[in-house]
Parts: C-alpha cells; sequence; structure tokens
C-alpha cells in the first residue's frame, strides 16, 4: 500500500484532490486554459502524473472542479456580505461586493474558464453555477416588488457585468459600485454620482 501523507486514506485523498485544485487554480493565470494539462498540474501539486486520473479523468474535469469552487466561493462571500444587511440596502450591498470581489481577482477564474472550450456536460454544469450566483440579486428585487424579475435580473446582470469588466481593469470598485447601483435604482442620468 502506498504510503499516505494524512491520519485517513480519506484525508489523505482529499489533500491530494485540493493540491489538484490548488495547482490548477495557480496555472490558469499564469499560462491560460492551455497550459493546464494534466502533467502540469500534477508536477505543480508535487505529484505523479497517474495521480492526477485518480482525482479527474481529463483536463475539463479538473477545469469544471475549479470553476465549481471558485462560484462556491464567489457565492459564500456574496452570502456573507448580505447577512444580517436592511432590505433597503441588500442591492447596494451585493453591488458592492460584487466590484470588490471583481477587482481583488476573484472572478477571473470563472471569468477565464467561462470562456473555456469544455466539453458540454462541462460547460451546462458552470453555465449552471454562474446562473445560480444570480439567485441573491433575483431574491433583493422579488423581495423590492420589481415585476418581471427574471427579465430585470437579465438586464442588471448586464450593468453588473459592465461593472465588474472596469473594476477588473483598475476602475476604482467603490466608484463603479455607486455608479451601477444608481443605474440599478434610479436608470440613466444626467447627475454625478
Amino acid at each position: 500500500m502506498p504510503k499516505i501523507s494524512a491520519a485517513t486514506v480519506v484525508e489523505h485523498r482529499a489533500a491530494q484532490r485540493a493540491a489538484l485544485l490548488r495547482a490548477t487554480e495557480e496555472l490558469l493565470p499564469e499560462s491560460g486554459v492551455a497550459g493546464v494539462t494534466p502533467r502540469a498540474v500534477a508536477e505543480r501539486a508535487g505529484l505523479a502524473r497517474s495521480t492526477f486520473y485518480e482525482y479527474f479523468p481529463s483536463r475539463d474535469d479538473v477545469l469544471a472542479a475549479v470553476a465549481v469552487a471558485a462560484f462556491d466561493r464567489w457565492a459564500a462571500e456574496i452570502d456573507a456580505a448580505l447577512a444580517g444587511v436592511d432590505d433597503a440596502d441588500r442591492l447596494r450591498v451585493y453591488v458592492e461586493a460584487t466590484m470588490r470581489m471583481t477587482a481583488d481577482g476573484r472572478h477571473g477564474i470563472a471569468s477565464t474558464l467561462r470562456e473555456t472550450d469544455l466539453a458540454p456536460s462541462d460547460r451546462e454544469a458552470v453555465m449552471a453555477l454562474h446562473t445560480t450566483l444570480l439567485e441573491p440579486l433575483r431574491a433583493i428585487l422579488r423581495d423590492s416588488g420589481v415585476p418581471d424579475v427574471d427579465i430585470q435580473a437579465a438586464l442588471a446582470q448586464g450593468a453588473l457585468g459592465a461593472g465588474m469588466q472596469l473594476a477588473g481593469h483598475g476602475v476604482d470598485p467603490d466608484v463603479v459600485a455607486a455608479h451601477v447601483t444608481a443605474l440599478l435604482t434610479n436608470g440613466l442620468s444626467t447627475r454625478a454620482v
């Protein structure tokens, strides 16, 4: 039996899988999706290439797992930001948290993977996760009495996406958040925020 580096086999396997995911996350910004190969991931994790295949049948599978982890972290941060916030402030807090997380680079992996040509089943799973991330926004809109929540959420997502591009390219996330919030609550304005 091979040596394990944890108290139990289950912990050892969890640690190896986590190391492969971490290695993939490190490789993505350095060398893009093309640089994520089973060999490169295993080497970065300090594991044998064959170990990669014990956890992930293909590159697409590890990329999809990284996307799931990134979306889970994003959702948890949004939920934490919204915890205990008054209804009147929830939209503003949601937008501010989204822009800050984007400016901090926490959306980069998800964006990279959304643009990737994954296998159809993996791509569908990643897109479903992305749609799930909009649920807090839908809830905010529903609770505010906004009609046609799905349509309004899709339109709001467009404004959020544009704001995320700005924040991701160095525009002050607080300034972007103020403008996006004003746009979503008041519509286009001729006054400065």
